[in-house]
């Protein structure tokens, strides 16, 4: 499906004065992200949160590898791994001997790890790069309504002393479980609660348990504890299934009582920073986007904390939307891309609720026999390094993986990274230097990656007219993904989320040419000639 044809132009607003191009709900990790992305791109962004500024809460904690990578095409990767605490595995236990130990090295990302970083200082690093990109988030800032038109979206807000109105070209609600922008679209929230509350707790363990990895303990009766590490020697213990509590945040006391009963041995809890109760539901919406207002995050998708994945899934919903919003709102893509956003991360999100959901499935099992299946059958399966490579590839987002249409191109060929798919973070030489892809990518537009033997393909014609919307690489022939036989690889285009929107080889470059035609049609100033002049 194509996106329509000739040039692309602004959207013509003759009536409607614009206080923003895009006004983003929410300022969790998933709404400053989005932010971060526009601004970075030009796009006139405003950025509104209720809240009084930063969460005083950890909340979520785990970073997993694909959203490093998609911090790393942000440049900010290293200040998050800086004040992280790294871990290299999750091991599981069944009646206090290990099970099976899942190594995040098995990614295939660069990143073979899995970060345990606060909530809190996560949301302080990116809003340093919205501050650094000249963006403000305007705090104690609440949505009341919003009333949607052809050309514009009127917000009304209220702070603490008044009410106004801002009017946007589109918003973007990331605020959150109890979304209002969710609410003001009418859309309905499916799913369900699970039946009993979760207890979370970030305390000191007096423990020898490695700190370079979590622990998951089972047991018979079917009531886990599981403990992630984090800096200072401190852990998050979670404790699934306490009870049914009203909301009643849990003492110390009980913590150490719940821990007594769970784990295999005596471990003495002390010193907490954060505690909370809360239930899990496991619910989506039926729809990403209504026109011009859209959904992203926990507002569109929640499930259990297992596998640490909502945080991670919101921060790429975020990267998936990021430079097709601003494509759109700047006037260089049509208004129908936007559609392309729900069509690609429902699957994902999909994914996620069905992988959260076995995982408390695999964790909460109290049938004898069913126990002793699992106890038996996955130790075998584990040894496998096909099965630990997928099984990680899965949690870490490293396999997501964006269905056929006109933004991954099918080609019928061979080889990965195929359209769709991730692409690796290869080293490649830019203009004469080395470097590598995501650092290319932090400039936010598309990248066509070029293996050397294939440099011919930079004098088609057809190319010409998107230089100024592509960076153009070139990598070693031994080190181009996607070899066949001839041990060449594609040329690859890659889109600006590190995914490959298309490949092509010298004389068949019409899935390139196809893509950026459908994408940014014919550039009402067209250059003639190569790509490289």
């Amino acid at each position: 499906m194509a996106w329509g044809r000739g040039p692309h132009r602004v959207d013509r607003m003759n009536d409607v004065r614009l206080d923003c191009q895009v006004l983003v709900v929410g300022a969790g990790p998933t709404g400053l992200v989005l932010g971060a992305e526009l601004l970075a791109r030009g796009i006139r962004t405003r950025i509104i949160d209720q809240g009084d500024g930063v969460t005083l809460q950890a909340r979520a904690i785990g970073v997993h590898a694909r959203t490093l990578e998609v911090l790393d095409m942000m440049g900010l990767a290293e200040r998050f791994i800086q004040r992280g605490q790294v871990v290299r595995q999750i091991r599981w236990y069944s009646e206090g001997k290990h099970l099976v130990s899942l190594e995040f090295a098995r990614s295939g990302s660069r990143f073979g790890m899995f970060l345990d970083l606060p909530q809190d200082e996560t949301e302080r690093l990116l809003r340093a790069r919205v501050a650094e990109l000249g963006g403000v988030v305007e705090n104690r800032t609440e949505l009341t309504g919003l009333t949607a038109g052809p050309d514009a979206v009127i917000a009304a807000v209220r702070d603490r002393s008044e009410r106004g109105v801002i009017t946007a070209g589109y918003v973007v609600g990331c605020d959150g479980a109890h979304s209002r922008v969710r609410h003001e679209l009418g859309l309905t929230f499916h799913g369900h609660p699970y039946p009993q509350d979760w207890v979370l707790a970030d305390v000191l363990l007096d423990t020898d348990l490695r700190e370079d990895a979590a622990h998951a303990f089972f047991r018979p009766d079917g009531l886990p504890a599981i403990l992630f590490p984090m800096r200072d020697h401190r852990w998050r213990l979670t404790l699934p299934f306490a009870g049914s509590r009203s909301g009643e945040v849990p003492t110390l006391e009980e913590i150490q009582q719940l821990t007594d009963q769970r784990m295999p041995r005596p471990v003495t809890v002390s010193d907490p920073t954060w505690l909370a109760n809360f239930r899990c539901h496991r619910r989506s919406a039926s729809a990403y986007r209504r026109g011009r207002v859209l959904l992203a995050g926990d507002a569109v998708h929640i499930h259990t904390p297992a596998g640490g994945q909502g945080m991670n899934t919101g921060i790429m919903d975020a990267h998936n939307l990021g430079w097709k919003l601003a494509l759109v709102a700047g006037g260089r893509s049509p208004d129908a891309l936007l559609d392309s956003y729900g069509t690609e991360r429902l699957p994902v999100a999909q994914d996620v609720l069905k992988l959260t959901h076995t995982l408390v499935r695999y964790g909460t099992i109290s049938h004898p026999v069913k126990r002793r299946v699992r106890d038996v059958v996955v130790p075998v399966l584990s040894r496998s390094p096909l099965i630990q490579r997928r099984a990680v590839g899965r949690l870490s987002h490293v396999y997501v993986a964006y269905p056929p249409g006109p933004l991954a191109r099918p080609d019928g060929g061979r080889g990965r990274p195929g359209p769709g798919q991730r692409m690796p973070d290869v080293p490649v030489r830019a203009d004469g230097q080395l470097t590598t892809l995501h650092r290319v990518l932090r400039g936010g537009r598309h990248v066509l990656l070029v293996p050397a033997h294939a440099a011919s393909v930079l004098a088609d014609p057809a190319l010409g007219p998107y230089r100024e919307d592509l960076d153009v690489v070139t990598i070693d022939a031994g080190k181009a993904p996607g070899r066949g036989n001839s041990g060449t690889g594609p040329v690859i285009l890659v889109r600006p989320d590190g995914h490959v929107g298309a490949r092509g080889r010298p004389g068949s470059m019409h899935a390139v040419t196809g893509y950026l035609h459908d994408l940014f049609g014919e550039p009402a100033h067209s250059v003639p000639g190569a790509l490289l002049a």
